[in-house]
C-alpha cells in the first residue's frame, strides 16, 4: 500500500548522512549536526517547516479524499493488525497513534476492544469522529506522544501504521519512546514503517539528510526512510522487543511487546 506522498513518488540509509543524534531535555526532541555545515537551527528549522507543512496537507488536501484514495488495506497490514487484536485482552484498551480517519476501527471494534485516537491533523480526526463519533480521538502528534502524561502506562495494545515515514530522523527517537510509554508492561504494539524500493530524488534542499525525500515547496511532501537496521533499533531503545518483523506491501511491519 503506498502512502499519500509516494501516490502523488516513492537508499534508506542514515549512515553516512553526517548526522548525529543526542537527547535535548525536552522530550522527545533531538538536534541534529550535518555533515554539510547546515547549523542545529537551520536544520531544526528544516525539520519544523517539514512538520507544519504536513499537517497543512493533511488537513486541507488529503483529509476529504483520504479514504477514497488511500482507503484500502493491504493484506500485509490487515494480518499484522489481526495478530495484534489477538494478542490484547479481551476488552482492552487500544490506542491508535496516528490514526487518520480511523481505518483500522472496525475491525478493533468488531473484536470487542476499546478505542482511543490521536492524529497531529485535525482534519483527518473530523473524518474519522464522522463515521465512528462514540470513540474519543485528540488533536496529537506523535512527536509530542511522550509528553500526554494522561496516556502514560494506560493502554493495553497500540497501533501506529501508515505514519513513522513523516517523523525526521531526530524526533524518531522521541516518537518511539512516546508509543512505549503509553503501553502497559508486556502489551503488544504493531508498528510499520515505510520501505523506499528505488533510489531517492536529489535532495532539494541543503538541510536535508540521507533517507530524507523531500518534494520541495511551502508544502510539498515530505517522506524519512530509515534504514531498516536502524529502524529496528530504534524501537528496541525505546523499550520495545520485537516479536516479529517482515517487509511486505511497500512497509517493514513490526509486531512488538513493551518490555
Amino acid at each position: 500500500m503506498r502512502s499519500a506522498l509516494e501516490a502523488e513518488r516513492r537508499d534508506n540509509t542514515v549512515q553516512g548522512s553526517g548526522l548525529v543524534l543526542r537527547a535535548d531535555p525536552v522530550p522527545g526532541y533531538y538536534i541534529g549536526n550535518v555533515s554539510n555545515g547546515v547549523s542545529p537551527a537551520g536544520r531544526r528549522s528544516f525539520i519544523t517547516e517539514r512538520r507544519q507543512a504536513a499537517v497543512r496537507r493533511f488537513d486541507t488536501l488529503h483529509s476529504p479524499h483520504y479514504d477514497e484514495n488511500w482507503g484500502a488495506i493491504s493484506p500485509s497490514h490487515a494480518a499484522f493488525v489481526t495478530r495484534l487484536i489477538a494478542r490484547i485482552r479481551p476488552g482492552g484498551d487500544v490506542l491508535d497513534a496516528a490514526c487518520g480517519t480511523g481505518k483500522y476501527w472496525p475491525a478493533l471494534l468488531a473484536a470487542g476492544l476499546r478505542v482511543t485516537g490521536v492524529d497531529q491533523s485535525a482534519g483527518m480526526l473530523a473524518q474519522a469522529r464522522r463515521k465512528h463519533p462514540e470513540i474519543p480521538a485528540r488533536v496529537l502528534a506523535l512527536q509530542d506522544l511522550a509528553g500526554a502524561g494522561d496516556l502514560r502506562d494506560r493502554f493495553d495494545g497500540l497501533l501506529c501504521v501508515d505514519a513513522l515515514e513523516n517523523i525526521a530522523p531526530e524526533d524518531w527517537p522521541g516518537a518511539v519512546a512516546g508509543l512505549a510509554a503509553a503501553l502497559k508492561p508486556r502489551t503488544p504494539a504493531c508498528v510499520t514503517v515505510e520501505v523506499q524500493d528505488g533510489p531517492l530524488p536529489a535532495p532539494v534542499d541543503p538541510r536535508q539528510v540521507a533517507g530524507e525525500d523531500f518534494e520541495g515547496g511551502e508544502l510539498g511532501g515530505y517522506h524519512y526512510y530509515p534504514a531498516r537496521a536502524q529502524a529496528r533499533d530504534w524501537l528496541v531503545t525505546a523499550g520495545f522487543g520485537v516479536q516479529d518483523e517482515q517487509d511486505a506491501d511497500y512497509y517493514q511491519h513490526f509486531l512488538l511487546e513493551r518490555r
